[in-house]
């Protein structure tokens, strides 16, 4: 009885011992992760950090997947980037913006090729940055694939600088052709300086099914009605199923696929860095760094 009564008192010692140290060391990391989030608002401030920078840098957010993640590959890469980018002016654009790209080839020989189009993709990180343009040409839609850093890509306008109410415009190929229709020879439309890039609310009506993809499920937001063109046995078997319904219970989901404050500023740091290296020496005038809504 002594004995256990001894053992007792020595594990509740040891318990608010433990619990002490925790209070204080959970004391001392709030304490240091406001520190931290204060000088990171410095930071950003110094900077004149571009809240948009995971839309307008999609290239320069990290991999996803984490195991790709490779401080040293991704700091070659982007040293590749900014090369390429100061050679190549590349517009701020995002997905629903009207584009036009200019490419050549060895087969062209002297003659270079011009793609007007939507852009209903931007996909992949660092040099594999992908973007995605499609346009409807003599009633055929038409969708064509370049990789940014292709040094084929002689040059890159933005007719149109526009967003829209989803990330992935994947669905126009199942809606009707008058949406992804775009003048070749369009006249670029100017956005003002400083002012915020305007989301276009339109929703388009899809083609009736069977589709490329389950629309009616995924419920995307720019597709208008697309449950009730589902045919009834498809509404009979995924009465109440969403693909991604399993997304609210992850509680990281953001974290792991987003970009964070850090690795942002770290860019921004080093493309100023570049372009002061570059404007002092005299060999270019070009900004790499730059936000419509955020210009003066």
């Amino acid at each position: 009885g002594m004995r256990s009564a001894v053992s007792a008192a020595r594990r509740a010692a040891t318990a608010a011992a433990a619990a002490s140290t925790i209070s204080t060391g959970g004391g001392q990391a709030a304490a240091l992760s406001k520190a931290d989030s204060t000088s990171l608002r410095a930071r950003a401030k110094a900077l004149k950090h571009i809240d948009e920078f995971p839309e307008i840098y999609p290239d320069f957010v990290q991999s996803p997947v984490w195991n790709r993640r490779i401080p040293l590959r991704e700091s070659l890469e982007r040293a590749d980037m900014l090369e390429r980018r100061m050679q190549l002016d590349v517009p701020e654009f995002y997905v629903g913006s009207i584009v036009a790209v200019t490419t050549t080839a060895a087969y062209l020989g002297a003659k270079e090729h011009r793609f007007v189009g939507i852009c209903i993709r931007r996909e992949k990180p660092g040099l594999l940055h992908q973007f995605t343009l499609r346009n409807v040409i003599d009633g055929q839609g038409v969708e064509v694939m370049y990789e940014l850093y292709n040094p084929t890509i002689r040059k890159i306008e933005t007719l149109k600088l526009e967003k829209r109410l989803d990330s992935d415009l994947s669905y126009l190929i199942d809606a009707h052709p008058e949406y992804s229709t775009v003048d070749p020879h369009m006249e670029p439309v100017a956005h003002p300086a400083g002012t915020p890039v305007p989301v276009n609310q339109m929703k388009v009506k899809l083609r009736p099914p069977p589709w490329t993809r389950r629309w009616e499920v995924i419920g995307p937001a720019g597709v208008a009605n697309a449950w009730e063109d589902a045919t009834p046995w498809y509404k009979r078997k995924f009465h109440k199923t969403k693909v991604n319904d399993y997304e609210k219970y992850d509680l990281i989901a953001a974290y792991r696929t987003g970009s964070t404050l850090e690795h942002e500023l770290k860019v921004e740091e080093e493309m100023q860095e570049f372009e002061r290296q570059r404007h002092a020496a005299g060999l270019t005038r070009r900004r790499i760094f730059r936000s419509a809504s955020a210009a003066k």
